[in-house]
């Protein structure tokens, strides 16, 4: 898409911090952007608000159950919908789409229920349609982030588990290994001061990625 923005998508176990590293991406951009008065900066996540996203909030919620495959398939869906509704528009529009989850987040928290191959195959539309120009994974021992967890929320989801947190992580990295020839992962150290992790995290945007173009 001519003049379209950056899209950047934000990976991790529940708990790693990749909310408040969206957060803080947000802002950064917003102040370099505004001059200008041209680029925005638009911020989403995944499940979406559509009608399989709002199932698949059910199902992280342990208030909807389905069968492992229907599951695989109902994020997927919301992915194509999201795709269409919200991100690619906003693309159009020579806005910055950043995203909390996409589809790394099927394959790794759907394996290894559901094998690789039928993820990519389920994800195979909106993979063709738009991959992100970077994914960054905030990448936090499951301990710590189950630590997180605990004191934020009230009560436990579906994959609130440390040892189940490991195999998620694993899935992840083999997803990232796998698809290393077509897609930009950017592992970042989430222990710390967030600020700090931030700022590393900044740099190596700049460095990878951004230009003054998408500054304008």
């Amino acid at each position: 898409m001519p003049n379209s923005g950056k899209f950047i998508v934000f990976e991790g176990l529940d708990g790693c911090g990749k909310t408040t590293q969206l957060e803080f991406l947000r802002e950064r951009l917003a102040s370099m952007c505004r001059p200008a008065r041209v680029r925005k900066v638009f911020i989403t996540r995944e499940p979406s608000d559509s009608v399989p996203g709002l199932i698949c909030r059910g199902i992280s919620k342990k208030t909807i159950f389905v069968n492992r495959e229907t599951e695989a398939l109902l994020f997927a869906a919301d992915r194509c919908e999201h795709l269409q509704n919200e991100v690619l528009p906003q693309l159009g529009r020579g806005n910055h789409v950043l995203c909390d989850r996409y589809y790394f987040s099927n394959f790794a928290y759907q394996s290894p229920e559901t094998p690789m191959d039928t993820l990519l195959q389920y994800n195979a539309a909106p993979m063709e349609l738009l991959r992100a120009d970077m994914t960054i994974f905030i990448d936090v021992p499951p301990e710590e982030c189950e630590r997180r967890r605990a004191a934020e929320r009230a009560t436990e989801e579906k994959w609130d588990n440390v040892e189940r947190a490991k195999g998620i992580r694993e899935q992840y990295m083999a997803a990232f290994e796998r698809l290393r020839e077509t897609e930009t992962v950017l592992v970042v150290n989430g222990m710390g001061d967030p600020k700090d992790i931030f700022e590393s995290c900044w740099v190596k945007l700049n460095r990878m990625l951004l230009s003054e173009e998408d500054y304008r």
